[in-house]
This record gives structure tokens, C-alpha cells and sequence, in this order.
């Protein structure tokens, strides 16, 4: 059974405001930081939580989240930081937990409609001079077993037809964040372990008119989220953005300290729009 989060205070450590937690929220800029956070159990949480109070996001979006007590010390030192929180809770499953600065208009996370709801998340924020939307979302992972490829290759197509049945004024201001848990079909190096309908995820994201934000910007070579142990990088990691969204992007980042820090093993994501 999926739950909505509601989260009892917070104890008096979690409740120090650090460096930028006064800053009121930002209007006409938007800074989002999306991150694996493996399913951190409390000490490692903890360590997480500590790097993100010591930035100054906007929005985080966190994946692979889970029912245990490293995601609630995450959301509840995140609500005490400032941050209004939202996280479906399901012990069996893990998920994505959406935080933000900026107030929350709308929640339409039943219109993208899922087949596993604590897996995808969605909003509309307060920002101006237009509303954003924000869909924060964790692709299950798969091996070779029949059961999690039906699993994954379900709930990739729900996500699409959810995001295609979004109103186009909606789609058009529409930012998707999270881990996808699948290559482009042009992605470098080239990766052949994928199923056609993986690759064709990121063909349909483009289809109607998401664009991943590194694209966008302007760099010498392909971004990598994720490393093998041979050392091969994967991209598994996005953030995307609608047709309105794509001439404000002004940065997009992959961070590799937390990951080479071991506070997981993917790198973080942030994009900074300018929202027009």
C-alpha cells in the first residue's frame, strides 16, 4: 500500500537552518538538484542531508527513497530546513521524494498515473512569471528475470501515456527529473544491453518536446551519472525539459563529489532555469 508522508517534528538537531535557509524563495530562476540517494540508511542520510543544506537548491528531487528511517531523517531534516515535502511511502518499493522552497499550487501526481504511484511524483510550483511543473520519478531497475522486465517495461509505458495525456500548455512548461534507469540510443559509449522500448523511453520524451537539459547547453562530451566497475559510464540520470523551458537553461551539472564522497553511487544533477 502506497501512503502520503506526513512527517512528525522534527528533533532539535534537525532543526538548525544553515547557510541560505532564510533566502525566500526565488520568483523568475528556478536551481533543481536531483539525486540517488540508494536508499541511504540514517547515518549515510544523515551525511546527505548535511551536503544539501549546505547548498542553496530551489527544488531537490530524491530517488531509490525508501519506508525506512534514512529517507524519513532526509524529509524531515529537509521540512525543518524550509523545504514543503512530498513522498508516497511504500515499504515494499522504493520511490522518489520531491522538496522545495518554492510553494506547491498544484499536486497532479494521479493524472501522470503510474503503475507504482511512490515512484513518480508531481507538482506545480509557485514560481513566476509562469507556473512550472515538476515531475520527480524513479524507473524501476531490472535484471533478465521475465517478472522485472514486464515490471519496468509497465510502468515506462504508463509514465509515457500520463505524460502525453498532460495538457500541452502544461507539457510545454513541464520540468521531468529523476533517475531513468535507461540509455539514449545514442548514448557514448555505445551500450547494446538494452531493450528496444528503453531506448525508445528517451525518443518518446522528445516526441513531445522534452529535451534533456545537457543537451541544451553547450559541452565537449557526454555527461556519465553512473560508473560500472570496469569504469564504464553509464547515463542514467536527467533532467528534462519542456519546449517553453528549453531557451532558459543556463546550467546544467553532473556532480561527482558526492558520489566519489560515497554518499552514493550516482552523481547529482542540477539545472538552473530561467523561467520567462
Amino acid at each position: 500500500m502506497t501512503m502520503l508522508v506526513q512527517t512528525k517534528r522534527s528533533p532539535a538537531h534537525l532543526r538548525r537552518k544553515p547557510r541560505g535557509a532564510e533566502r525566500a524563495p526565488v520568483a523568475s530562476t528556478l536551481t533543481l538538484l536531483t539525486f540517488n540517494i540508494g536508499a541511504a540508511a540514517s547515518p549515510r542520510a544523515g551525511a546527505i542531508l548535511r551536503w544539501l543544506r549546505s547548498r542553496a537548491d530551489d527544488v531537490v528531487v530524491l530517488t531509490e527513497t525508501s519506508g525506512g528511517a534514512g529517507t524519513d531523517l532526509l524529509a524531515e531534516g529537509l521540512r525543518a530546513t524550509g523545504f514543503r515535502v512530498r513522498h508516497a511511502r511504500d515499504a515494499r518499493e522504493r520511490g522518489v521524494l520531491l522538496a522545495s522552497r518554492i510553494g506547491f499550487v498544484d499536486d497532479f501526481s494521479e493524472q501522470v498515473g503510474v503503475t507504482l504511484p511512490c515512484r513518480a511524483r508531481a507538482v506545480v510550483l509557485d514560481t513566476e512569471p509562469r507556473q512550472v511543473a515538476l515531475v520527480g520519478v524513479y524507473v524501476p531497475s531490472r535484471d533478465r528475470s521475465d517478472h522485472k522486465v514486464a515490471r519496468k517495461q509497465a510502468f515506462i509505458a504508463s509514465m509515457l501515456a500520463g505524460l502525453r495525456q498532460l495538457p500541452a500548455a502544461l507539457r510545454e512548461r513541464l520540468v521531468l527529473a529523476g533517475d531513468y534507469n535507461a540509455v539514449a540510443r545514442r548514448h557514448d559509449p555505445p551500450l547494446p544491453g538494452f531493450f528496444r522500448w528503453e531506448y525508445d523511453l528517451h525518443d518518446e520524451l522528445e516526441g513531445i518536446g522534452l529535451r534533456p537539459a545537457h543537451e541544451l547547453r553547450p559541452r565537449r562530451d557526454q555527461p556519465h551519472s553512473w560508473i560500472g566497475r570496469t569504469g564504464l559510464g553509464y547515463l542514467y540520470d536527467y533532467v528534462h525539459v519542456g519546449s517553453g523551458l528549453h531557451g532558459g537553461v543556463e546550467r546544467c551539472a553532473y556532480l561527482h563529489g558526492p558520489r566519489e564522497r560515497r554518499l552514493s553511487d550516482h552523481a547529482a544533477v542540477v539545472v538552473r532555469l530561467r523561467i520567462t
